[in-house]
């Protein structure tokens, strides 16, 4: 009996520690579960589906209905509104699709992990096992089917590459910067400073 009493407790204060946790954050969305990880600052806007799977950075904001499942998302990342990321997937090998006949009872889904400083535009799909490199940005739309490079811009369907943000020795610099546990003055100083013999 007074194990049981103990489980309860324990259980009682992680969920109290949750709470404390999501106070540091925006979440605006029933829908977006308490098991989720969510860095300092989060912010998730109404109606956005977070699955219990999920870790998200500091900094990240998730516009309104989203569905985020199964990944990984950096610090610092734009997601827009309507953006699919890691939606489940039916088994083509199999017999059938159908979940009825078991085509598609078993998750044969890869973990999603996006970058730090993304930009992933409105209406985008991210599908199963891609990565999305640092600073990258996904245009309007686009059905993202592979791994983005750091700093690249895609868009379309499938996702193509349309250009890069920096030039390449821009790029090579930024990478070798972690923003991820540094406030906004900090990141943007240090970003700053990674270019500044580039200008």
């Amino acid at each position: 009996m007074l194990y049981a009493l103990g489980g309860y407790f324990i259980r009682f204060l992680r969920i109290v520690f949750r709470i404390l946790t999501l106070r540091l954050t925006e979440i605006r969305s029933s829908r977006a579960s308490i098991h989720a990880t969510y860095g300092n600052k989060t912010r998730i806007g109404s109606g956005s589906v977070i699955t219990a799977d999920v870790n998200i950075g500091n900094y990240t904001y998730i516009n309104t209905g989203s569905t985020v499942e199964y990944c990984t998302i950096g610090s610092y990342c734009s997601i827009s509104s309507g953006v699919r990321i890691n939606p489940w997937e039916h088994n083509l090998s199999a017999l059938s699709t159908s979940p009825s006949l078991g085509g598609s009872d078993k998750d044969i889904r890869k973990r999603v992990v996006i970058g730090d400083d993304c930009l992933i535009s409105a209406n985008v799909i991210v599908l199963s096992g891609s990565h999305l490199g640092q600073g990258s940005v996904v245009a309007a739309g686009a059905v993202v089917t592979h791994d983005v490079r750091p700093y690249e811009i895609v868009g379309g369907v499938p996702a193509k590459h349309i250009g890069w943000r920096f030039d390449e020795q821009t790029r090579s610099r930024l990478c070798l910067i972690d923003i991820s546990s540094l406030n906004p003055k900090e990141a943007t100083k240090k970003l700053e400073l990674s270019t500044q013999n580039l200008q």
